[in-house]
């Protein structure tokens, strides 16, 4: 079998990610969320838009407040795989970790979240699910 180059990983992880939600068949505004976290991610750093993320996950008991939560884990998730924060909570690995790792990491967060956010485009029903109703 022949070695995925890091892009074809990242694809896979994001594609494999935004069909979990197709199953679920609740995500929220998990589409309009992604749509926006890049620029989040370029203006704030990393750090701010991840902790915006789950400050506006708070309880998770509405769908779109589920759908911050969900958004996070993936992003996680990558970061974890990809070896680029393998060993803490993504975080405690932001606030913990050097320069060099944190840009790193922002780098690779918006090369992975530039995927994640053609898949939903692709595969989810627009911005939003219509479970809910914001």
């Amino acid at each position: 079998m022949v070695e995925q180059t890091l892009g074809q990983k990242r694809a896979a992880h994001a594609l494999d990610s935004v069909n979990r939600l197709v199953k679920q068949k609740s995500y929220g505004n998990f589409g309009s969320y992604v749509q926006r976290l890049p620029a989040t991610v370029v203006m704030n750093g990393l750090g701010q838009a991840m902790a915006g993320e789950l400050a506006a996950a708070r309880g998770c008991k509405s769908e779109d407040e589920r759908a911050h939560k969900i958004l996070f884990e993936f992003v996680e998730s990558w970061l974890k795989q990809s070896k680029v924060y393998p060993e803490k909570d993504l975080m405690t690995s932001i606030v913990q970790g050097n320069q060099k790792d944190y840009v790193r990491a922002q780098a690779e967060a918006l090369a992975y979240l530039d995927w994640l956010k053609k898949f939903s485009q692709a595969y989810l029903n627009g911005d939003k699910d219509g479970s809910t109703t914001v």
